[in-house]
Parts: C-alpha cells; structure tokens; sequence
C-alpha cells in the first residue's frame, strides 16, 4: 500500500515536471518580486489627504506641511515672499516658477513672471507691496516661462510706464512664434508635445477632490508672450536702475538650450534656471530633446565658479551663504553623475532600458538632500531616456525585432491566460492584493481587446492608486488623468491645433508641416504642385510627387512649377491645417480664391491630404470647441 502511494505520488511529480512546472514554481506566489516596485505590495501603505481633499502618500503629505522656510524644503508650496537683501526678492508660490525681482535706484527688474496671467497676478500683487518703482525691465530665464509678462506690461501701462526692456535669449523669439515654447526635435508634431504637456501638469484634475491638483499646473495661454524686445549675447553686461549685470547664453543647459543666467557682481547674486527644488529632469514624460546629464552638469560647474553668495532659481528655495550654496550645488551635481554614471555601468554590463529602471537606485545620503527629491520627476525614468539617446529604442534582444503589434499582443496573452473572465479576475485580485502595476498591466491587454466599461473601470481603479502614491507630481497627473479618460470623466486631446498667432508668426513652418498628410495610398501616380499664395508676399508651394511632398520655398521654382495656385489669408489657412473646414467650403465662401487652375483641380488636389483633426468624431476636440465657442460669446 505504501509503496503504491509512493508510486502514485511520482506519478503525479512527473505529470507536473513534464509541463515544465514544478511544486517549487507552482508555490510561489503570484506576489514574489525579483525587483522592488512602488506600486507593487502597497495596499498598506496609507494614504492621506491635504488640505483641498488631494489624496496623496504620506511622503508626499508630510513634505507639503513643512514650513516654507524649513531646509528640508527644495522648492516652495505656498505663497512666499522672501527678502534676500542687498535689494534682492524671491517670490514663490504652488505655481512651477518662481519670480524673483530687483530693487534697483529708480526701478525694479523681474527675472520671470509666471507660465499665466493667473501666476503673474499673484507675483506683481506681491511685488506691489514691497516696491512702488516701475518696472524697467523683465528677464525671461527662458522661453517656458515667459508667458506671465503680457500681465506686468499692462498693469504697468496704466501706471503710465511704457519703457520697459523685454531681455531675452537671441532664439527666444523664434521659438515662441513656432512653438508656444514648447519645443519639438521635429517641428511637424509640436501639437502633440503640447498636448503631452497639459497632461503632464494637471490641466485635467479637479481643484478639489480625491484626484486634485495641487502643485505644478500649468495652464496653456500663448498670449502672455510679450516678445523680447533687448536679446543678449553671451557675456554681454548692462546697466538697469543702477544694477551692473552680467548675462550669460552659452552653454548653459537644462531643458533647454535658450537661457540666459544672470550674474550680478556686486550684489554676488546668481539667477538661474539651473539649480532646480527637486532631482534634475533629466528626462520629461512629456517628451522633448535629449537633456544631456553631462551639459547640466557643466552648467552647475559655471555657477559654482562665479561663487555666488545669494542664489536665485527658477525652481528652487532661494539660499544666502557661500558654503550653503556651494553644498547645494555640488549634491546636484553629484546627483547628475550618479544617475548617468550608473546607467552607463548598467549599460557596460549588457542591461537594456527596462532593467536599467530597476538598477539604478538614488543612495539615501544623496536622497536626503532637499533639491534631490522625486517630487517633480521620477529616476525610475530617467536611465532609459539615457539608453535610447544612445543606441535608439532596440534593446538587443532579438525578439523584439518583429514584435507583434499591441491589439495582437494583447489577443494573444488574454487567450493564454484563459480568456477575458479570467484576465479580469486576475487583474480584480491584484487590485485587492495592492499590486497596482500589474492590475493596470493586466487591464491595459483587457481595454484592448475589449474596450468595455468594465475593463475600464478596472484601468481606471488601478490608475489612481497609482497616482496617489506617486511622489513625482508628472506621474501622479499622467495616472490620474488617464484614470479619469477611463472613467469618461475628461477627454485628453492628442495633438493640440495650432494658434493663429502661431500661423502668423510662421506661415512658412506650418505650409512645410502640412506635407505630412499626405495619403501614401490615394497620392499614388499623382504629381502635382500647388502654390500657396498666403499675401504679404509670402508664397509657398507643395509638391506631390506619388507618396511624398517636396515644400519649395524658391519663388522662381514655384511660378516655374506650379499646376494650380490658390489665394487666402494666414488665418483661413490655420483652419484649414486645424480641419475646421474643407478647401471645398472655403473656396464656396470666398475665403479661398484660385489663381491658377479648376476648382475640381484645387479640390481633387487637396483630398490627397488626411484630415489630422477630426473635430466629429473626437471627443476631445469637441470640448475644446465648446471651450472657444463659450470664451468669444462672454
């Protein structure tokens, strides 16, 4: 009997070795990790809730009650207005920026003025009561915040100031025209990098609530631009109010290439947007150029060797003291090179973008510093964007060369794992066993292969947990906006249209832009050139030619070349590259006249170009156009 029993239960070792399973490996549980991750295991983490019913991780509660004057603070929550001396002010507040502000003898100058008029009020209201003299000049650090100044201009011209110098980097004014100062590698999908951006900081969450913004918010609205009017070379000097400054353009990088920082000799003051309140970005969810740990670093190094003595940043709680300040600047400086000097470690060691995510791990003692902390960015992100700068997306795993597509992917590994029930039911218990990651994993093959409610539902509950416990205010944004999508609570715009100033200002980029529309399937066998006649002298042509379009700028090419010619303004054409309208009702209204050509010809040329903005079917464009609909009847 015995040695049945025993015989029996070989049997059954055997059955479960020969599918490749063990009793060792059947154990486990599904909750084993090889690699810590923060948003697995957490169902005991507690959350709390700040003030406006934020719900938050008690990490991220317990810095936003500090003092604003604690040391342990990197970078300031509430409104604060800080008396450096020598006539120096800093001014912080929840927005992304702070505004700092010299007293000079008859006047005052402002190094930046908010990312909105809602910013800038809130900053020249905090001017006002400690100064009275007008301000002669304002200072863009760089083009991302430069969109509070409109504001201060006006306020100013009904104090009767007209005089006031506008500084800037050379490029500033090129880059806003274009882009809004948001900057893409490829100028064609600046759109969606903008709409990345809103997504990031929050335009999506409520004010109050659960899922409540509450720090780093930024509100899209180009028309605070006030255009530099004084651009500065690098090492230039000048003298405002009394004040000798020095400026400096060249190599002084961070997330992007057009700053100017300003040195002030005899006040042995530094303004920066170099020094941040929290880890150094060195990679932005929301997309843009690769921000090289080794710039930043050269850029920290130049004001380490002026020893500044007061030390006013963009980002950052402003600090008085050499030693202070030195201390400060070499931690961020240490904290770029461990993060890059250990993913190239990983790298060395044959590991690919995923699992340098996990390798790279901050140590406390660098942790501890005040302008380290994860509450902007998270690190976790950072050593990838470093891989692929390098070698590009392939990681050198060989399956990967022709991996399916994701809606395959995911077909294929809910029918591997029992079918759609079942998947749901894994993804419902990892929820309850906290397991965040891999429930949102689980739901994002689900809302593939079905995008139910339900499934949804399940992406969504997932999502927020994830936002709650996240440390860094980008990640917390991107989880819960996505979570509330989910729920049909918002709809998140894809790509963002274009402004008409934007097409004023640069007719030229966005005529070049529209290139990429074409139809490689119904474009086959055409060749066809149009000039597009904008006035003002501005006339530009595109080329078909089968799949792709040449943009010609050369006057004599495009009178030589061209088969039809159609006439409008800068605006109708910003409707047409937005969709809000057809070449076919444009030329009905008169909006379009045609120079050269059929009216048949102009229309079957065009229809070679897909619509980008499909104002119809999209839900988020529709709301967009509620939201302009509404602000021109008020």
């Amino acid at each position: 009997m015995k040695v049945g029993f025993l015989v029996l239960i070989l049997c059954v070792i055997s059955f479960f070795v020969g599918r490749g399973t063990s009793f060792m490996g059947s154990a486990l549980s599904t909750n084993t990790l090889l690699h810590d991750n923060p948003m697995m295991k957490s169902k005991d983490k507690k959350l709390s809730k700040l003030d406006n019913g934020a719900l938050v991780s008690k990490e991220t509660f317990d810095y936003w009650k500090l003092p604003q004057e604690s040391s342990k603070r990197g970078s300031y929550d509430k409104l604060t207005t800080l008396n450096l001396g020598r006539g120096l002010y800093t001014i912080g507040s929840d927005s992304i920026v702070n505004s700092h502000f010299i007293i000079g003898n008859d006047g005052v100058i402002v190094y930046d003025t908010g990312d909105n008029e809602h910013d800038a009020s809130i900053f020249y209201k905090e001017l006002r009561k400690v100064t009275q003299y007008p301000v002669r000049a304002i200072i863009y650090s760089h083009e991302h915040y430069s969109l509070g100044a409109k504001y201060f201009v006006e306020e100013e011209k009904r104090r009767g100031n007209r005089n006031i110098k506008i500084i800037g980097h050379p490029n500033t004014n090129k880059v806003m025209a274009m882009t809004g100062g948001v900057e893409a590698l490829h100028s064609e999908v600046s759109g969606v990098l903008m709409a990345r951006t809103v997504e990031q900081f929050n335009l999506y969450l409520p004010d109050k609530g659960d899922d409540a913004r509450f720090k780093n918010t930024v509100i899209p609205n180009n028309d605070g631009f006030v255009p530099v009017n004084t651009p500065v070379r690098n090492g230039q000097r000048l003298t405002i109010v009394g004040v000798d400054m020095t400026f400096y353009t060249k190599d002084i990088g961070t997330d992007t290439s057009n700053q100017v920082l300003v040195h002030i000799p005899s006040k042995k003051a530094v303004l920066n947007n170099i020094m941040w309140g929290w880890f150094p970005n060195i990679y932005s969810l929301r997309g843009g150029k690769y921000r090289n740990p080794e710039d930043w670093k050269r850029s920290v190094e130049f004001i380490k060797k002026l020893k500044p003595e007061i030390l006013m940043s963009t980002h950052s709680t402003s600090l008085r003291g050499r030693e202070k300040i030195a201390q400060r600047l070499q931690s961020y400086q240490d904290g770029l090179s461990f993060v890059l000097d250990q993913t190239l470690k990983g790298i060395s060691l044959g590991m690919g973008p995923d699992e340098l995510r996990y390798f790279v791990k901050i140590p406390d003692y660098l942790k501890s510093e005040p302008t380290l902390i994860e509450n902007y960015g998270t690190v976790s992100s950072m050593p990838p964007r470093i891989y692929t700068a390098i070698f590009g997306h392939f990681d050198r795993d060989a399956t990967n060369l022709y991996k399916l597509h994701p809606d395959d992917e995911a077909k294929r590994i809910v029918l591997a794992m029992g079918g759609e029930t079942r998947v749901k039911s894994l993804a419902d218990y990892a929820y309850r066993d906290g397991d965040y990651q891999w429930s949102c994993q689980l739901a994002n093959y689900l809302v593939r292969i079905n995008n139910s409610n339900d499934n949804n539902q399940i992406k969504a509950n997932c999502l927020k947990q994830i936002g709650y416990r996240s440390l860094a205010t980008t990640a917390r944004s991107w989880a819960l906006s996505q979570a509330r999508k989910a729920e049909g609570k918002v709809a998140i715009i894809k790509n963002a249209p274009a402004t008409f100033v934007q097409v004023r200002n640069n007719a030229s980029a966005f005529v070049n832009n529209y290139r990429i529309r074409i139809n490689p399937g119904r474009s086959q066998g055409t060749d066809k050139f149009i000039a597009v006649n904008l006035g003002y002298d501005e006339k530009y042509g595109l080329h078909i030619r089968n799949a792709v379009v040449d943009f010609v700028t050369d006057r004599k090419m495009i009178e030589k070349m061209k088969d039809i010619e159609v006439h409008m303004n800068k605006d109708t054409f910003t409707k047409i590259y937005n969709n809000l309208g057809t070449v076919d009702d444009f030329i009905a209204s008169a909006d379009i006249g045609i120079e050269k050509g059929t009216r048949e010809e102009v229309i079957e040329a065009f229809s070679n170009f897909d619509i980008i903005y499909d104002w119809e079917n999209d839900p988020a464009l529709n709301v967009l156009k509620e939201r302009t609909l509404a602000s021109e009847e008020e």
